[in-house]
């Protein structure tokens, strides 16, 4: 399969010798070290994380509510901490090969700034989305669960903790993309992750998530009915986000922020 990937940003090294000149790709989180690595084998990175992260989201649920009956604030500190944990994880683990995005929103935004192509962006999202719903449905083959949501309807089209959490993921990942420091991707998200999981409502804040949400049992279990209307405010959020970026990292000034930390 063709390679199609972000369009790096990158400096020439070397001395006066035309033959010992090389490209320095600039280090930065979310975005692959290897550009020449297969679309597919990136995509299958992309898919394996989100499946992961979905089967520890529904499980961390269902064992909470199993062994800890009657307590809900158990099982949300539990998930505040798994959630983010996994993230970390995931991103550290998988970041070298695929970027480590795990959500379509990460994935969408970078295409949206010229950053990812689109064939690369759509193999994403659609690995992303079936990712999640297989980790859902396996944590619901483990722990032998069955669905019982019960369908509230939402009449609001927005949610807006959903919203803010998403924007301020965002803008933590971009952020922390644009300025070149690499090492600080993964924590500023799982802390981001964290923060927002005690302080807000509702934290999907991933369409992956959500979508996932819809097949899995337990307390992280929603209805459609529920878990639709998170959709459009977490593609607000991300837009949000990404005008909060572009002010803050114009193109230029990110350039240079990541060529300043592929020569350090």
């Amino acid at each position: 399969m063709r390679n199609a990937t972000c369009n790096p940003v990158a400096t020439r090294a070397g001395g006066g010798d035309q033959r010992s000149t090389r490209v320095l790709r600039a280090p930065t989180c979310f975005t692959e070290t290897d550009p020449k690595l297969s679309l597919a084998r990136r995509t299958m990175v992309e898919g394996i994380g989100t499946l992961i992260l979905l089967f520890v989201a529904t499980a961390t649920g269902l064992a909470t509510s199993q062994r800890i009956s009657g307590d809900p604030g158990v099982g949300s500190i539990a998930s505040a901490a798994a959630i983010p944990g996994t993230v970390v994880a995931l991103v550290l683990a998988f970041g070298a090969v695929s970027g480590g995005h795990f959500n379509p929103l990460i994935t969408a935004l970078q295409w949206l700034g010229g950053e990812r192509s689109r064939i690369c962006a759509a193999a994403y999202v659609a690995a992303q989305f079936v990712g999640a719903v297989a980790g859902a449905w396996l944590a619901n083959v483990v722990f032998e669960a069955t669905r019982e949501v019960q369908p509230i309807v939402v009449h609001a089209l927005w949610v807006p903790s959903e919203i803010v959490a998403s924007a301020g993921l965002l803008i933590v990942v971009f952020g922390c993309a644009r300025s070149g420091r690499v090492e600080t991707g993964p924590f500023g998200v799982g802390l981001w992750l964290f923060a927002a999981a005690i302080a807000l409502p509702s934290t999907y804040l991933n369409p992956a998530l959500t979508v996932g949400s819809m097949i899995a049992a337990g307390p992280f279990g929603r209805s459609a009915q529920v878990a639709l209307p998170y959709l459009p405010s977490q593609i607000a959020g991300a837009l949000i986000a990404f005008a909060v970026i572009c002010a803050a990292y114009p193109k230029g000034v990110a350039r240079h922020a990541m060529r300043r930390a592929a020569v350090q």
